[in-house]
């Protein structure tokens, strides 16, 4: 269960972003972590797998993916966890494992996956993600100087849920579309031919995520949810529990009413 990745000091981080496989987060939040990035926040990226049973792609192929998708984003750390991909594991050595990560970077938040989704990894990787975020604030539990963060937000994935918050991303559109494209073993490159039931990359055969219809339908789900704030482009959010709000002014939707 050791962790691997591409920056290993013990940087202290202000979020952790936190997916089943290289991609998820990209996906998910990959606006948001490049918003946050752009704002000078230190921000870090964990895969809890390698994506080493994924019907595309070959084990080094989205190993170098995921690298170039963190640079994009501007992530400032990335981390790949071996948790077992296809039947993730959420056991007390996979809580160890991430909780050292959380007690190295002590993030102030987590973003990480929704309760339930239509992979079976990522339910089970929120609910790691959950028990990790609290057990790393005990002090007789694991190695390491305890640390709870503050918050864990769980961003979308296939299923819809009702969002506590929306996330106005326009501006960092561009990077999560960079980002997105690094994964090119994985998801639909715009400018490929219309696969009509042949392989979008030659040899591979198509998966949900590879056809042209998953990328309008992601583009077309961030316009919704950008709609509902007045924006061009959204990512939503679920929180277990509401909200602080200090100034109910400072939450006022863009737009027209």
């Amino acid at each position: 269960m050791r962790p691997g990745g591409m920056k290993r000091d013990a940087m202290k981080l202000d979020v952790l972003a936190i997916g089943a496989h290289p991609d998820d987060v990209e996906l998910g939040c990959g606006g948001t972590v490049a918003k946050l990035a752009k704002k000078g926040k230190k921000v870090g990226i964990v895969h809890l797998t390698r994506g080493e049973r994924g019907t595309r792609g070959t084990l080094e192929d989205r190993l170098k993916e995921a690298e170039k998708a963190a640079e994009e984003l501007g992530a400032t750390s990335l981390d790949f966890l071996d948790c077992g991909d296809g039947a993730l594991r959420t056991g007390e050595a996979e809580e160890d494992a991430l909780m050292e990560l959380l007690r190295r970077y002590r993030p102030r938040l987590i973003l990480g996956p929704a309760p339930s989704d239509r992979h079976p990894d990522h339910g089970r990787s929120h609910r790691l993600v959950e028990a990790a975020a609290f057990y790393s604030g005990l002090r007789n539990r694991g190695s390491g100087e305890p640390h709870r963060p503050a918050a864990v937000f769980s961003y979308m994935q296939h299923d819809p849920f009702e969002p506590r918050f929306i996330v106005d991303v326009s501006a960092v559109w561009d990077r999560k579309l960079a980002a997105l494209a690094a994964h090119s073993s994985q998801l639909y490159q715009p400018g490929q031919p219309d696969p009509e039931g042949e392989a979008v990359v030659a040899g591979q055969p198509v998966t949900k995520v590879s056809t042209p219809e998953f990328s309008l339908a992601m583009e077309g789900r961030a316009r919704h949810f950008g709609l509902l704030i007045g924006a061009a482009y959204g990512e939503p959010f679920w929180s277990r529990l509401p909200l602080a709000v200090g100034d109910p002014l400072d939450v006022i939707p863009g737009g027209v009413l």
